[in-house]
Formats: C-alpha cells, structure tokens, sequence
C-alpha cells in the first residue's frame, strides 16, 4: 500500500466557529452584509466569518438534497454539487446490503454522502479521498458512527493485491465516484465527458473489477453506450423525474444474466421508494424498435417513458410486454388505442391533434380558455418556454377573471425529411 495514506486532519473550523453556523441557516445572500456585522460584533475575525457564512450558505443549498441532515454537515461548494443525494444514496446502500456485504471502502469518497447512508445501513466504512480538506469535512459527517473511517491518499497509488485487508480489517466490496469535473478552491470549474479523464480513469476501475470485488461505480448518465464494459450492469437511476446517474455493478453487486437496467424513484427527496425497476439481459441498440415496427402515427393515447428507461435503451422491455408501440423509431414515445398502466411511464389522453403552427394553436389556446399552460416536447427544435409566452400572452383578461383552465401540449415529430410530420398534441394526462 502507498505510504501517503494517512488519517484525514482534523476541520479548520474552531468549535466557535461550528456553532455560530446554525444562526444563519437558512441563508439570504441579501442578508450577507448585516449577518458579517453581527459576527463581526461577537468577536470573529475576518476569515472567521468567511467560513461561517459559506457553511450556512452551502447548507441552506444542501438541504434540498440531505434534508435536516444537512444541518449538521460541513460542505464545500463543489462537495454538495457533486454529492448523490440522499434518496439515491440509501438505493446505493440497499444494493450492498442485499448482497450481504459487511464492509465497504468508498474511494473518493467526497464529504461523505454515499459513506453516510453505507453506515447507516450498518456496513463498516473506510471512505478515502485524495483533498485533505475534503477528506476532513467526510470525517466531520461521518463522527457519529464508530464503525467508519476516513483516510488521505490518491487511490490509483493503493496496491490492488492488498485489497481484500487494506487498512486493517477485511473489505467486503469497493464504491467509486470518479471525478468527473476539475475543482479549484472547492469550487466546480470545468467538466470532461471522456471516461477516460475521470479520476480515476474507467481503465483503472476495470483493472479493480478483474480482481473479483464487489464493486458500485457512479458514472454520468449521458456516458455513451460503447464506453460500459461489457462484464457489469449499468443502471440508469432516476429521481424526481432527472436521471441523475448510472451505477455499473460488477461482480457479486450485478444482478445474474442483466446488462442493462433502469430504476426509477419517485420524488420524495430524501427517502427511496421505488417506481419501476426494468432490466434486460440483452445487449441492445438505441433504435428501439426491437419488438415491433414503428407506426409513424398517433392513436387515442400516448406516452411519456422516463429518461432512465429511455437511457438505459429499454422501451423494447415495455413494448414486448405491453400493447403499446412507438410513434417513430427515433422519438421515445409510445402510443397505444387505449389506456395502459405502465409504471414509471406518464400516461396521456389525445384530444387533438394540431399543426405546430402559431395561427392554430393560438385558435386552440383561445376557444379552451388555457391560462396556463404545460409544454412538452421531443425530436422538434422549439422552446417551450418561449412558445408558452407567445401562447399565453392574448389570455391575460382571461386569467384575471379566474375562469381559465390548465392545458398540456406535446410538440413532437413523426418521419424524416421531406415526408416528416410536426406535430402539436393537445392532451390531458391520465
């Protein structure tokens, strides 16, 4: 093992310092001159202030994802943007516990949010970051659990072979969140797509696997198909209707025969509940028209699949065990001739079908009295955003006098070329 593994140091923080935090949680920037003063006032320095209100402030903004824990957090910028949230991270640790691992050694651990919910799902952590300030604000958040630990060192420089006993006790699996964006003074500056220039590189994390670990590797969902090794699952995770993330599993953490998956969360923020979970052993390509032809049209419904299904390239999955087909090979819709209950796709009823065209749509947006307005789209190059202004801007009277209604639209497109067809679907959702 390298010999620059070392504990991590303990917070530049005084014990002053961590308790004069919480009296600016929540944060207003538009606060920030009179909150300085009142520190100022109890006897603070300067860089004393500085720290206080940047951990009041990255707490406030960290609570969306840790929730009250957050509170008790210490936090760089890029540390909390960069975190799993806390939902997904519990998932993460169900995955180990199911597979019974006892100990787990989170490498890059950043300020600990994976390493947290591993610990209290009562696996023993050894959680290691390359930044000692990082690595002490992980120690801070992890101190009330004995059984975790918090260590310096570059993990490309740990000897593979010693593994299974590093630091002392036996490692049952490994997780890995490789940098995927440079940081200076914790703060996110740039990000690289290749996984090749992450930290560490997927050829480094590959060599790990071949070892026989158990091993979770957190990946950006957008990385493309042909860079995931063929020897783990990649599962495509999605919360709160973002795919956030794909996790490769290798080993004893894969599922038997699966290659790809999808995992679908719904929107509590901080505990995982399960909408739809979809796999499929087969190796397939983003066409998506495995299990039927595309019909180039729209029947009476019509649907919306998650991006995590649609990431992980399984609509073929739900095709072959529903009715419903795809509107074109190139569009994630599907469309069926009645209502279908699919778990983790929005369901629509089409009232009309209209020309992507202001002129009519307009017409449609006047005759419904539709004073607020929810656009959707896919395969058409359209601001929803600004379309909705344009739509909306000649129904103020109407607004006013609360006898509106609500309406949905999705813009999409069926065919290429010259045959290809735009289209505006007025529906309403099931």
């Amino acid at each position: 093992m390298s010999t620059s593994v070392h504990p991590a140091p303990a917070v530049e923080e005084t014990q002053e310092e961590l308790e004069a935090i919480a009296q600016f949680v929540p944060y207003h920037t538009s606060q920030a001159l009179n909150y300085a003063t009142q520190l100022r006032a109890q006897g603070f320095s300067a860089e004393s202030v500085r720290r206080i209100l940047a951990q009041a402030k990255n707490r406030t903004k960290a609570s969306e994802k840790f929730g009250d824990r957050a509170h008790h957090m210490l936090l760089s910028e890029a540390g909390y943007e960069q975190a799993t949230r806390q939902a997904v991270a519990m998932v993460h640790a169900q995955r180990f516990v199911q597979a019974k691992v006892h100990s787990v050694a989170d490498f890059g651990c950043g300020i600990g949010a994976d390493a947290l919910c591993f610990a209290q799902a009562g696996l023993a952590v050894t959680a290691v970051d390359i930044d000692e300030q990082t690595a002490s604000y992980a120690q801070y958040n992890l101190a009330d659990f004995p059984t975790a630990q918090v260590l310096c060192a570059d993990v490309q420089q740990l000897e593979l072979k010693a593994l299974p006993h590093i630091f002392g006790r036996p490692i049952d699996a490994l997780w890995l969140d490789p940098a995927r964006r440079t940081v200076q003074q914790g703060k996110t500056q740039s990000r690289t797509f290749d996984a090749e220039d992450f930290s560490p590189p997927l050829s480094f994390i590959r060599e790990l696997a071949q070892t026989g670990i158990a091993m979770g590797v957190k990946m950006g969902p957008a990385i493309p198909h042909d860079q995931i090794p063929e020897e783990c699952e990649a599962q495509w995770i999605s919360h709160h209707g973002s795919v956030v993330e794909v996790v490769l599993w290798f080993n004893a953490l894969a599922q038997p025969h699966v290659k790809r998956s999808a995992l679908v969360l719904d929107s509590d923020p901080f505990e995982p509940s399960v909408v739809t979970e979809v796999s499929s052993p087969y190796h397939e390509s983003h066409s998506q028209q495995q299990a039927s032809e595309p019909l180039y049209e729209v029947k009476e419904y019509i649907y919306e699949p998650d991006g995590a299904l649609i990431r992980a390239h399984l609509l073929s999955e739900i095709i072959r065990t529903t009715d419903a087909e795809l509107i074109d090979e190139h569009i994630a819709y599907l469309t069926s001739s009645h209502p279908l209950q699919i778990r983790g796709v929005k369901g629509y009823r089409v009232e009309q079908i209209l020309p992507i065209n202001d002129k009519h749509l307009k017409r449609w947006v006047r005759e419904n009295s539709i004073t607020t307005l929810t656009v959707k789209k896919r395969g058409v190059d359209i601001s929803p955003e600004q379309l909705r202004i344009k739509l909306l801007g000649a129904q103020k009277n109407t607004k006013k006098s609360g006898k509106g209604h609500h309406g949905t639209l999705i813009l999409t497109r069926i065919g290429e070329g010259k045959t290809s067809r735009r289209l505006a679907l007025a529906v309403s959702p099931l």
